[in-house]
């Protein structure tokens, strides 16, 4: 029964084996366990496959936003006008990623800002 927050997943007895070979034949590698193998590489595939941007945190005047293929993160600040810090443009792709999130368009629209369609029609200034 695996511990509360975590999941079980089955693998071929074949796969098991194999995966104990690499972690003796190569303790450079580190890994001790199959669990410990099998994190790793399901986490390079989520890293590989997953979502390119992902919202990381929302401050008072900006966003942090994960790029994942530029393996960076970018601060996207709304201040007078939205400014992406990585573009250093006031619209960009990270600027518009940031305006998809629910709570960031939220926050704006209470401070006065006007968006429509993920862009910004209106500053509060």
């Amino acid at each position: 029964m695996p511990q509360k927050g975590w999941k079980s997943v089955s693998l071929p007895e074949e796969m098991i084996k194999e995966i104990e070979r690499i972690i003796h034949d190569h303790p450079e590698l580190g890994f001790k366990t199959v669990g410990s193998f099998v994190t790793a590489a399901v986490r390079k595939m989520i890293d590989e496959y997953g979502p390119r941007l992902e919202h990381f945190n929302v401050y008072e005047d900006h966003v942090t936003i994960i790029d994942r293929s530029r393996k960076t993160i970018v601060n996207v600040y709304f201040r007078n006008k939205p400014w992406c810090d990585f573009c250093e443009k006031h619209d960009c792709e990270h600027i518009r990623y940031a305006l998809s999130i629910p709570k960031v368009v939220k926050i704006l629209r209470e401070h006065g800002w006007i968006i429509r369609d993920g862009r910004v029609i209106k500053e509060p200034f």
